[in-house]
């Protein structure tokens, strides 16, 4: 009778610490915070890498969610920012998205990006916005940014 009681006990102290372990694990969630700047699309199974003009871009998410989100692009010889908001930045760990507030010439407008996964160092973006394989419509391709 004394083993099984023994027993029991340390069974019950075993699987409280392991639900323990779990919990903190959870309050560790990675941040999206950071200072993002574009590497490479990836499509159909290749890996593009960004020129550096478009690397001259950025996603920028501060600690309190203000931040800036700047795209540029290579047309003719020239490096062009094409894109330039400075705003308020929510994330929906849920589904994934990334929402940039911000306003032009005083009306408030949003920036939609969907999140396909995100590391400590890798932020993976669904983009549509590119002509990766040169057949005329946009390719959904997946966008990748370091810090």
């Amino acid at each position: 009778m004394k083993f099984k009681l023994s027993f029991i006990i340390i069974l019950l102290f075993v699987l409280s610490c392991s639900s323990d372990d779990r919990e903190n694990s959870n309050d560790q969630e990675q941040s999206i915070t950071g200072n993002w700047s574009p590497y490479s699309y990836e499509y159909k199974g290749k890996i593009y890498v960004v020129d550096e003009c478009e690397k001259k871009g950025q996603l920028l998410i501060n600690n309190d969610m203000s931040g800036i989100y700047e795209k540029h692009i290579k047309s003719s010889e020239n490096c062009t920012n094409v894109a330039s908001f400075n705003g308020q930045w929510a994330f929906d760990r849920n589904t994934l998205i990334l929402t940039l507030t911000y306003k032009e010439n005083g009306i408030t407008k949003t920036l939609i990006k969907q999140v396909e996964n995100f590391s400590d160092s890798e932020l993976r973006i669904i983009d549509t916005s590119v002509d990766l394989d040169n057949i005329p419509g946009n390719d959904e391709a997946i966008l990748k940014f370091t810090k």
